[in-house]
C-alpha cells in the first residue's frame, strides 16, 4: 500500500498503521504526507486502484500530516500513528468506496 501510494504525485511519504476497531480489533488507516495540496481520500483511492490494488486490500481510513512521526534514521514511526489514533490524537477519516471500479 506505501510503495503505489507514493506514487501518486501529491504524496511525498506514507504509512500503514493499525487503528482501534469495536468489532475487528484494528483495521487499516494510510498515513500521507502531500507535497503541496492535500490528495483527497478519493484520489488517493483512485490512484491505488489504477495501480492494481484491490478493494479488498484497501486501508479502511486515511490521514493527511504536514508530518510523519520520524526517527533519528528518517524511517516512520508507525508505532507512534498507532498510539495517536488510539488515544484520539489524530482522527483518520474512513475512505469511501462511491464510484471506485472493483478489481
Amino acid at each position: 500500500i506505501e510503495d503505489l501510494t507514493i506514487k501518486h504525485p501529491n504524496v511525498d511519504k506514507a504509512a500503514a498503521f493499525p487503528v482501534p476497531d469495536e468489532r475487528l480489533g484494528e483495521r487499516v488507516c494510510l498515513a500521507i504526507m502531500p507535497i503541496e495540496r492535500n490528495p483527497t481520500g478519493q484520489e488517493v483511492l483512485s490512484h491505488l486502484f489504477n495501480e492494481g490494488l484491490s478493494k479488498y486490500d484497501m486501508p479502511e481510513y486515511y490521514i493527511v500530516m504536514a508530518d510523519l512521526p520520524l526517527t533519528a534514521s528518517g524511517k516512520i514511526l508507525k508505532r507512534e500513528l498507532a498510539k495517536q489514533a488510539k488515544d484520539g490524537r489524530i482522527a483518520p477519516n474512513p475512505i469511501r468506496f462511491e464510484g471506485a471500479n472493483e478489481n
